[in-house]
């Protein structure tokens, strides 16, 4: 894998997010305006005179303005695509990390030992974290860097917080012993 294309898309991720945004508001708002330029001048045709000149004109803007708004029409779709599918930074660490993760479990053997109660005890501690910080954006600062430090811990932090500092056998010895109490 190379890095450094990686690391060009985290710092850039959210500017061309921000590209693709602002040209499809554009060009959807072109779309519009000469999609309605065109059904005006369809019924323009329709009503003008049966002189050939004045058929011939409105026939003429009527296929310059459904050019353009074909034009439009491709751009749009193109760049609303580019915005929906580019991912912003934050998107970006999600993929590199969960990746980086993914790859390290399917391929070392140590974390294939792992007992399935703590991965579930930490899959389920993991979704608690994620629910606390989407809820958490009374701050700037906690917006950009999407982190709280906790002034009062819970029973279940404190748990999590000892289990950090443990190895693998000592969590395994943790609880096989009482996984209720905290040990200091």
């Amino acid at each position: 894998m190379n890095f450094y294309n990686v690391f060009y898309w985290l710092t850039v991720a959210d500017g061309v997010k921000n590209v693709f945004d602002t040209f499809s508001n554009i060009f959807t708002w072109f779309t519009v305006i000469s999609l309605i330029i065109v059904i005006i001048a369809t019924i323009i045709g329709l009503d003008s005179d049966t002189s050939e000149t004045g058929e011939k004109s409105a026939t003429i803007w009527r296929k310059f303005f459904f050019k353009i708004y074909i034009f439009c029409q491709i751009i749009c779709i193109i760049t609303w695509l580019g915005y929906v599918l580019t991912p912003t930074k934050k998107d970006c660490l999600l993929i590199v990390a969960g990746g980086a993760v993914g790859n390290f479990i399917t391929t070392d053997s140590s974390a294939k030992s792992i007992p399935s109660d703590i991965t579930k005890f930490l899959h389920l501690s993991l979704n608690k974290e994620i629910e606390d910080l989407s809820k958490e954006t009374s701050t700037d600062i906690k917006k950009e860097l999407g982190v709280e430090i906790p002034k009062e811990q819970t029973h279940k932090e404190k748990i999590l917080n000892n289990l950090k500092q443990m190895s693998k056998d000592e969590i395994i010895s943790y609880l096989q012993k009482d996984s209720t109490t905290i040990q200091n």
